[in-house]
């Protein structure tokens, strides 16, 4: 039978240790930075990936931005699941690149919920032309809206630019939308979640 001193110790033992491991993925996570800024990318790549497999999330969306097809892909998914924004912009990018764009979609629509300006103005922009999303003016414009209130003047001038092919009724709609988008944010049906 064990102890509590025992378990207690064994609870400590475990904390120790994986802090331990934390803070050696935090040291392999910025020896791979260093190696990469001096050229060595090999050595680089050995320990952002050292760290990413210890889970460190910074490593994981470096390596994830580093490496090109599913490598690359798989590595910025698990950044995903740990809750990094720009993995999911950037895993997003990936997919529309490969004309997926229901799965760029859904990574958008993932990082906007965590206030991502650059993923409401790409879901946008993806209303606006139909790619992954319908095809739909209003509820672009009230993507555009959103990140908009972010003062990007390229954004303002998209959804200014849009606010001109629109009645004055669409583009009500759209601002009362875009409002809406911050309390009851869409899903995509059928499209597993951004990171899977």
């Amino acid at each position: 039978m064990t102890s509590a001193f025992s378990r207690t110790g064994l609870l400590l033992a475990g904390l120790l240790f994986g802090t331990q491991l934390q803070a050696s993925a935090t040291d392999d996570y910025l020896g791979g930075l260093k190696a990469l800024e001096g050229g060595d990318r090999e050595q680089g790549l050995y320990l952002l990936e050292q760290a990413a497999i210890a889970g460190q999330v910074d490593a994981q969306f470096r390596l994830g931005e580093l490496l090109t097809g599913q490598h690359g892909e798989r590595w910025l998914r698990a950044a995903v699941r740990q809750g990094s924004r720009p993995a999911a912009v950037s895993l997003a990018q990936r997919y529309y690149d490969n004309a997926r764009y229901r799965r760029a979609a859904q990574c958008w629509l993932h990082a906007s919920q965590q206030g991502s300006s650059e993923a409401q103005a790409r879901l946008g922009a993806l209303q606006v032309v139909g790619y992954g999303l319908p095809k739909d003016q209003v509820q672009a414009y009230a993507w555009l809206n959103l990140a908009a209130s972010e003062g990007d003047l390229e954004v303002i001038g998209l959804r200014d630019k849009l606010a001109e092919q629109l009645t004055v009724v669409q583009r009500d709609a759209g601002e009362a939308l875009s409002r809406d988008l911050t309390l009851h944010p869409p899903v995509l049906p059928g499209e597993p979640p951004c990171g899977e």
